[in-house]
């Protein structure tokens, strides 16, 4: 392998390890918080992806305006969908696997609402920043990059936020004791809420970074939401290291196995590692929850 082809696969390595990182992270965030595995996660991503679109495409502002006043939009969307469809649940007696089942339906509607709003034709959105860093004779664009540093700070930022922030060390809090929470009096609906409203931000950045390579269509978030659910498993559930570390690690296997066998063989990947982790390391690699 020459020396420009690695350089090319190790760009597709940071970009994917970057993206799958944040759409477990909003995964983990979710469960750890309110013990619900959210199947909406790939709709988060998606529906961030058609409101970019749509602000640049219909509205003409430019994509870095644009990618950040489709994070306000998105930590509303999450505010909403929590309120709407989880919420209504939480009166009853073991509502969190109702819940479950109420993300996989709400998913299915939110994704067909973007084909009616939207169409089935693809759409595309341009790199968020413009350009290509050169290195002798091996180059990088500027986005690829970014995808890298985002990722990063992501991680560095939501880490931050929930071990030195009153509330996130709120949402920890709850998702720890949720009845020692309530005795203390952290407001645990709020908690909910946050908790969607961070993760729908974070499917929504996932989206937005990797449209530049890949198309937006109707039902584009159901593969990388089951990508991350892997990455989850592989990781450990509340892990924000192990979402990281498992991110990167089944991005680097993915993108070596599509180059040297082919492309078909990536998910069955995905299906090899998540058995091997379930049998020797059920809780993954540093699952805390």
């Amino acid at each position: 392998m020459s020396v420009e082809m690695l350089a090319k696969l190790l760009t597709i390595v940071v970009v994917l390890g970057g993206i799958y990182t944040i759409m477990a992270l909003g995964l983990t965030l979710v469960y750890g918080v309110t013990k619900v595995f959210n199947y909406a996660q790939g709709s988060f991503y998606t529906w961030g992806c058609y409101i970019a679109w749509f602000l640049h495409h219909e509205h003409g502002l430019n994509y870095q305006l644009t990618f950040a006043i489709t994070i306000g939009i998105m930590f509303l969307f999450g505010l909403v969908y929590e309120r709407a469809f989880i919420y209504p649940l939480r009166r009853f007696a073991e509502w969190q696997w109702t819940a479950i089942i109420v993300t996989l339906g709400s998913a299915l509607f939110l994704d067909s609402l973007t084909l009616i709003f939207f169409g089935p034709l693809g759409k595309t959105l341009p790199d968020l920043v413009e350009g290509i860093f050169r290195f002798g004779n091996l180059s990088i664009s500027k986005h690829d990059l970014a995808v890298a540093l985002i990722a990063l700070a992501i991680v560095a930022i939501l880490t931050l936020f929930l071990n030195k922030t009153r509330t996130g060390m709120a949402m920890r809090g709850v998702a720890q004791d949720i009845v020692g929470g309530n005795i203390v009096g952290i407001p645990i609906g709020r908690m909910y809420g946050y908790s969607f409203g961070i993760t729908a931000v974070l499917g929504g950045i996932a989206g937005m970074l990797l449209t530049p390579r890949i198309q937006i269509y109707p039902y584009v978030g159901w593969p990388v939401l089951v990508k991350a659910m892997v990455i989850l498993a592989f990781g450990g559930l509340g892990s924000i290291k192990g979402a990281f570390i498992a991110g990167f690690t089944m991005a680097a296997l993915e993108t070596f196995v599509t180059y040297y066998i082919g492309a078909i063989w990536s998910l069955p990947l995905f299906l090899v590692v998540i058995v091997i982790v379930l049998v020797f390391r059920p809780r993954g690699l540093f699952g805390v929850w």
